[in-house]
């Protein structure tokens, strides 16, 4: 079976009142997809969270291991650090869901995983570079 890293951030423009995702997939080390999408009338910490969600609806067949790399302390603190989901909650209710659907498809249990932003790691730098495209094309 398959193991997968996938990093994902996410962008807002205030200017613009527009956000982005973006998400890098990596099967066993090697870099096969990344994804980026534009939204409006959102904020930054909605991208951070439709990254997740998006990435862990991707899981359409049973794997190994999947291990998710988010920059966004929110997300990470909601996720697995039992922080208060005070907003955003339909959206902690639609992780919940994708969750729930990817564990049954992931061998291992899946990690949700805090990475340095706008730091050294090339994956996370690549999808704040499409995270933020996408923030700023014309929606």
């Amino acid at each position: 079976m398959l193991d997968y890293v996938i990093y994902t951030d996410g962008a807002y423009s205030s200017s613009r009142d527009q956000g982005g995702i973006g998400i890098v997939v990596l099967r066993d080390g090697e870099k096969v997809f990344k994804y980026s999408k534009g939204f409006r009338s959102t904020t930054n910490n909605q991208m951070e969270l439709i990254a997740v969600i998006t990435a862990l609806q991707a899981i359409k067949n049973p794997i190994n291991s999947l291990i998710i790399y988010t920059d966004s302390m929110y997300v990470k603190g909601c996720a697995t650090l039992g922080w208060k989901r005070k907003k955003n909650v339909e959206l902690w209710m639609k992780f919940d869901e994708a969750f729930n659907k990817a564990k049954v498809l992931v061998k291992s249990p899946i990690q949700i995983e805090h990475v340095k932003g706008h730091a050294d790691n090339v994956y996370n730098n690549l999808c704040d570079e499409i995270a933020v495209q996408a923030s700023q094309e014309l929606l």
